[in-house]
């Protein structure tokens, strides 16, 4: 008798993630960093490893250069396949099936996916026109609908603000969920507020940083979650055994042991975020333009789809939501590329209002 497999019902609500593809000569729409590696670790990294054996399991020397780059200990910290596979094992392993899960919007939106991928009750709370978050009503929320944990983005991805530590130690204290915050952008506001030294203090907290944006290394897929050891011991016992592959580790490693090298890129990439933001103020086109806290300028502008396709034609892709824009910054010359089509952009419209 011939059988028809059929997929779970929870699939039916998931759609592919898609991210736009094609060659454009100017990409500043997934937020990467402007600054290539130099080939030559490339090179060298690849000499060092042997690809007929499986990589270390628990990635010991690229976890170690990264603990000692960001002064914490080693053993509190586990690497991923990018900060996106550490999200989909915290869900999946510090969580249950129908638990509550706390996320905003807007915000990076695989947290959601993930969740719902692991059956839990997902809360997607709206973010207002100011696009904050209050802390004194997120810890009354959690605490009045039994939310089991609550993620998000600091600073956030795509809205460029930040909450300040101190405000976050009132929410993790105020709550028995787990908090998860993912810090990819903390390296471009202040890495004083950020809630690495603060792991072990905390029974419920976990901070997520990745290498794919100020570390430049987006291509290797490399991430870290820190937390105390209780949790991290959960997490190594969970993830898959060889997540991190050896060239990945071997590059990650050698990147992460040049301290000199990491604080001279973000230094660049911040003095260009600078320049970008003045001169897209300058422009005096758009509704709003939200503070920054990362290396890329959010956008109000009633006119956000219209660029968006403008820019496209012109081989710059930037990333649109709704009647916003998120404008990752590039090189000077990417980002004075960006600005003149931008004028260009604004002339036209001047035209067809008829002024």
């Amino acid at each position: 008798m011939k059988t028809m497999y059929k997929l779970p019902d929870k699939l039916s609500c998931f759609a592919p993630y898609e991210p736009l593809v094609g060659e454009y000569k100017i990409r500043l729409d997934v937020n990467e960093s402007f600054i290539q590696v130099d080939k030559k670790i490339i090179v060298e990294a690849v000499k060092n490893v042997t690809l007929n054996r499986y990589p270390d399991p628990f990635a010991t020397g690229t976890v170690r250069a990264f603990a000692r780059l960001f002064n914490v200990k080693p053993e509190l910290v586990v690497a991923g396949n990018g900060s996106d596979e550490l999200i989909g094992v915290i869900v999946a392993a510090l969580l249950q099936k129908g638990d509550k899960l706390l996320c905003f919007k807007p915000d990076f939106t695989m947290y959601s996916f993930y969740s719902k991928l692991y059956e839990l009750d997902i809360i997607e709370l709206e973010k207002g026109e100011d696009m904050t978050l209050n802390v004194d009503e997120i810890v009354k929320f959690i605490n009045e609908n039994d939310v089991k944990c609550v993620i998000f983005s600091n600073p956030c991805n795509p809205t460029s603000l930040a909450v300040k530590k101190a405000d976050l130690r009132r929410l993790i204290e105020g709550v028995n969920a787990l908090v998860v915050v993912d810090e990819a952008y903390i390296d471009f506001w202040d890495e004083r507020e950020s809630l690495l030294s603060d792991v072990e203090n905390y029974s419920n907290l976990i901070v997520l940083r990745t290498c794919s944006k100020s570390v430049a290394l987006a291509g290797i897929r490399l991430g870290f979650a820190v937390a105390n050891l209780t949790i991290i011991d959960v997490l190594k016992t969970v993830k898959s055994p060889f997540n991190v592959n050896v060239i990945t580790q071997e590059i990650g490693k050698i990147i992460l042991s040049d301290s000199e090298n990491y604080h001279n890129s973000i230094a660049k990439i911040k003095a260009a975020t600078a320049r970008l933001y003045a001169d897209l103020t300058n422009l005096k086109m758009f509704e709003k333009i939200f503070d920054t806290s990362t290396n890329f300028v959010f956008i109000k502008t009633k006119n956000a789809e219209k660029i968006y396709q403008f820019l496209l034609e012109k081989s710059i892709a930037v990333r649109c939501f709704g009647e916003y824009l998120r404008i990752c910054t590039g090189t000077d010359d990417e980002n004075k590329k960006l600005i003149s089509e931008l004028e260009k952009f604004k002339g036209e419209m001047y035209e067809k209002s008829g002024n």
